[in-house]
């Protein structure tokens, strides 16, 4: 599986906006699967700390369950209301949940720092690194509709859509 900084080597366009999007807001949304079967999405605040994307939850809460139970999950970029046109950026996501003390440390010194948030020693609440398998962005460009996606092992692919009722298209391939 892929890091965020494998994303920006592979697909640099979906990776800056991510980036971009993450850095902003500090928020994303994250979709998970209930043991039903049905999504559960929730907002989160996503880092990238050394080049992965992290998500916390507080203890023995149910997305967390979620992720430890099926860690498959999408993280959304948020926007900011109907008329923004900016795009966003859906990440397609296995979550690990960090057993590893080292790792646990990093991630929280640098949310201690970087939020004045202290998440205690490892056991006391859930933290995730997303592992990117495949992500797309998508946005307006003058009057068209603009997919770039990515898919691990796969090339960039580049899509347009002319209008609400036209046709998808694939454009050129494009080099990384």
């Amino acid at each position: 599986m892929s890091t965020y900084h494998d994303l920006q080597r592979e697909a640099p366009t979906i990776a800056d906006h991510l980036g971009a999007r993450l850095t902003s807001t500090g928020l994303g949304f994250v979709a998970t699967c209930r043991s039903d079967g049905w999504p559960r999405v929730s907002p989160m605040e996503v880092s990238i700390i050394d080049g992965r994307l992290y998500v916390g939850s507080m203890p023995n809460a149910v997305k967390a369950k979620d992720l430890q139970r099926d860690p498959r999950c999408c993280l959304i970029t948020t926007l900011a209301d109907k008329d923004d046109l900016g795009g966003e950026v859906k990440a397609f996501c296995r979550a690990r949940e960090l057993a590893d003390p080292v790792e646990w440390e990093r991630v929280r010194a640098t949310w201690k720092e970087a939020m004045d948030l202290d998440i205690g020693d490892p056991g006391g609440s859930h933290v995730f690194e997303l592992d990117i398998v495949a992500a797309a962005f998508q946005r307006v460009e003058g009057d068209e509709w603009r997919t770039t996606s990515w898919r691990e092992g796969e090339p960039v692919r580049e899509r347009t859509r002319r209008g609400p009722l036209g046709e998808s298209e694939d454009l050129p391939a494009v080099t990384a």
